[in-house]
């Protein structure tokens, strides 16, 4: 399965190479942009910078992910998945991961060289880096959730896709990666923190900050495990429905 998902990637970079490095100039563009402005109005912060590297990935559940299921139950390439391959939810959290890891290679060097010309070196040597990559995995995790859910929701309503992309950019605005979750009107910040970004940008501006965000990872942590399980739960019946009645085609 791996194998087959690699080779998958691999064909996708082939043959719409130049659509992804347009996708990815825009969220290069994105995040230059809405970086500049913070700094601009508020102190310029590496947490902040790093809470926007953070939301790129929202774009794997919420633009790449829905952009193939839409494409393959329209095509009748999901159904030649359900019988051949492995269990559809296996295959959708395995191309997940190839994902993210096709989004790191792409943008970590960009981060590193922003990071580089907006901070110098001493900062990022005396940063801890172990949080960081723990928050991310987490997060990570989180956001892998996430997109079972949207695949789900996908094969029972192919509409719900146009609510995809603006999702992604409310997570930009909710989660306190540019506009902090105490700036935000009341009920917006009791939402916040259920958000998949919300604690992992918070565990960054602590750890920019010195403290230990420990307990704060922890229910990082427990978040993840459960967006996990609502994924699979959701994925689940949703297969299971699309499969009873058809998949979605105009619904």
């Amino acid at each position: 399965m791996w194998r087959a998902e690699w080779l998958r990637l691999r064909a996708d970079w082939l043959f719409y190479r130049q659509l992804l490095l347009g996708s990815l100039l825009n969220q290069v563009l994105v995040t230059v942009g809405a970086f500049w402005v913070v700094s601009l109005l508020a102190d310029k912060s590496l947490a902040t910078l790093m809470a926007l590297f953070f939301w790129q990935y929202a774009s794997v559940p919420l633009s790449r992910v829905a952009a193939d299921i839409w494409e393959e139950t329209s095509t009748g390439a999901f159904e030649q998945t359900y019988l051949h391959a492995g269990a559809p939810v296996a295959v959708l959290f395995v191309r997940l991961c190839l994902y993210f890891v096709r989004q790191s290679a792409l943008q970590l060097p960009v981060f590193a060289a922003l990071a580089l010309l907006s901070f110098g070196w001493a900062p990022l040597a005396s940063y801890p880096w172990f949080g960081f990559a723990l928050s991310l995995a987490l997060t990570l995790a989180s956001l892998a959730g996430l997109g079972l859910v949207v695949g789900g929701v996908l094969l029972v309503s192919r509409n719900a896709i146009s609510y995809a992309s603006a999702a992604e950019y409310a997570l930009l605005f909710l989660s306190g990666v540019i506009v902090p979750i105490a700036a935000l009107p009341a009920p917006l910040q009791a939402l916040a923190p259920w958000l998949p970004l919300s604690l992992g940008v918070e565990a960054l501006r602590r750890l920019e900050a010195g403290a230990a965000p420990y307990g704060l990872l922890l229910l990082l942590g427990v978040q993840a495990a459960a967006l996990l399980l609502l994924g699979l739960a959701v994925f689940r019946v949703c297969l299971a429905r699309a499969l009873r009645r058809g998949f979605a085609m105009g619904r």
